[in-house]
């Protein structure tokens, strides 16, 4: 190392993830020319009280704490500490996020250039397996006075760049540091050529962790470039951050449109059930609002579960939901908002008037008060953007996605894509599926214009 100057840190914590996380400890050591030139450390206030798993990891108690500075009081102090030098730590952007925060709060920009030597473990050890710090610790035999402390993980984490380069040379750690600071938001387990062999074109792009498990599939016009955005995330999105940590490679699908490139993350993430998609990532039942008429002639409802892939009365369904308490909540809105009957939706059970009526919300659809005409002309407005819509073509369509590929659609369920070009087809096998639907439902009212009657069967392209 030359006259440049490096501080290593690291922190801990009380076990919080994003804005309800706060640093506990924090350590940092100044190293110039080799040199340790300086050191800080202090414990951190932060603000509550910590959880029993973290003092039994760390030692640090409550009492330790309790007059403890808290981080402003010592911000400046550390911010000086560590200006113009290349932040180091395990696990980088860890500590960064932390301290960055930390720092915005206090209103100070913290943006040094970083360094992970989890990233340096990988890259110039690469015959080992595991770079957690606990693990380089055992493998090069370095002694700790203890662990899960904030400044003896530091001091490890200089003996262990120390070790490095006498074992590596000199112009292996240089070569190394160059790189990390050229393209420092890449977590410490992806490389730079596992990002640079991405496309710069539509398709879906999958993190998979340490063992190949899938953990998160997306999609993009630009899939390098939204693949470089999670990462540049990962210092102020919790999530983000967990999700980089976590991924030790990046593989992609190629499409030709962004519509095909919806369709695919849809169907891989039902497929593949990936840790971080939870929005996509259904279960095979869902809770469904199903309409019925009842002997009086009103409209009525029922919460009921069911597989959509497996459900032919697709018209009667006037909602499609997660969970049977989203359901609730959703009818429960509505019914304020249009002053709909709770009893005719589902909600109440009870003889005579329902609770609102009696409080005026309620136009007395339950004791016929309201015609059933006027009540259900009331319920189908409420309701229309939540029902499944009716296939309003009298066969399925072909819908123009590029100058030469069409997507053969069908009772809202994509068939094929259709390319005029080669005259050929490629099958997208499938059912009824909530997400899908939204998608189709969506490209076809923005592109009606482009919509064309498909009377042949797919066998007869």
């Amino acid at each position: 190392m030359d006259q440049r100057s490096f501080v290593f840190v690291d922190i801990e914590t009380d076990g919080g993830t994003g804005n309800r996380g706060r640093i506990t400890e924090v350590a940092a050591i100044k190293v110039v020319n080799g040199e340790i030139v300086d050191e800080f450390q202090s414990l951190v206030n932060p603000g509550h009280p910590i959880p029993f798993w973290i003092t039994k990891l760390t030692g640090i108690t409550n009492n330790d704490l309790v007059h403890a500075p808290f981080f402003e009081d010592i911000a400046s102090q550390l911010f000086e500490f560590m200006s113009g030098s290349i932040f180091v730590a395990h696990n980088v952007l860890f500590d960064f996020s932390f301290l960055k925060r930390e720092f915005k709060e206090y209103g100070v920009n913290f943006a040094p250039k970083l360094f992970c030597t989890v990233k340096m473990s990988r890259a110039l050890f690469p015959e080992h397996k595991g770079h957690s710090l606990q693990k380089i610790i055992e493998r090069h035999n370095l002694s700790p006075s203890a662990r899960h402390r904030a400044f003896e993980d530091a001091r490890m984490l200089v003996e262990y760049v120390k070790l490095t380069i006498a074992q590596k040379g000199t112009d292996a750690f240089e070569a190394n540091v160059a790189l990390q600071t050229k393209t420092k938001n890449l977590p410490p387990n992806v490389d730079e050529q596992t990002i640079l062999q991405l496309p710069e074109s539509a398709g879906v792009y999958i993190f998979h962790s340490d063992e190949g498990l899938p953990l998160y599939v997306g999609k993009s016009v630009n899939i390098r470039s939204r693949v470089r955005s999670h990462f540049q995330n990962a210092t102020t999105v919790a999530k983000e951050m967990k999700m980089s940590l976590s991924t030790h490679n990046v593989t992609y699908i190629s499409t030709e449109t962004e519509i095909e490139a919806l369709l695919l993350e849809s169907a891989k993430v039902k497929e593949l059930q990936p840790l971080y998609n939870r929005l996509l990532r259904r279960k095979t039942s869902q809770h469904i609002l199903v309409k019925s008429v009842n002997q009086d002639g009103y409209i009525a409802f029922t919460i009921e579960s069911h597989d959509l892939s497996n459900y032919d009365n697709l018209e009667g369904v006037y909602g499609v939901f997660t969970t049977k308490q989203q359901a609730k909540l959703k009818i429960e809105e509505i019914a304020r908002a249009y002053q709909l009957c709770p009893k005719l939706l589902g909600l109440e059970k009870s003889q005579g008037a329902c609770f609102r009526y009696q409080l005026g919300l309620c136009k007395g659809a339950c004791i016929h008060k309201e015609q059933p005409s006027q009540y259900n002309a009331r319920v189908e407005f409420a309701l229309e953007h939540t029902k499944i819509e009716t296939w309003p073509f009298k066969s399925k369509i072909s819908i123009a996605i590029s100058a030469v590929r069409s997507l053969v659609i069908d009772q809202w369920i994509p068939q094929a894509i259709f390319d005029s070009e080669t005259e050929t087809f490629t099958s997208l096998e499938g059912s009824f599926d909530i997400d899908t639907y939204k998608i189709v439902r969506s490209y076809v009212r923005a592109h009606r214009s482009s919509v064309v009657l498909f009377s042949r069967s797919i066998e007869q392209i």
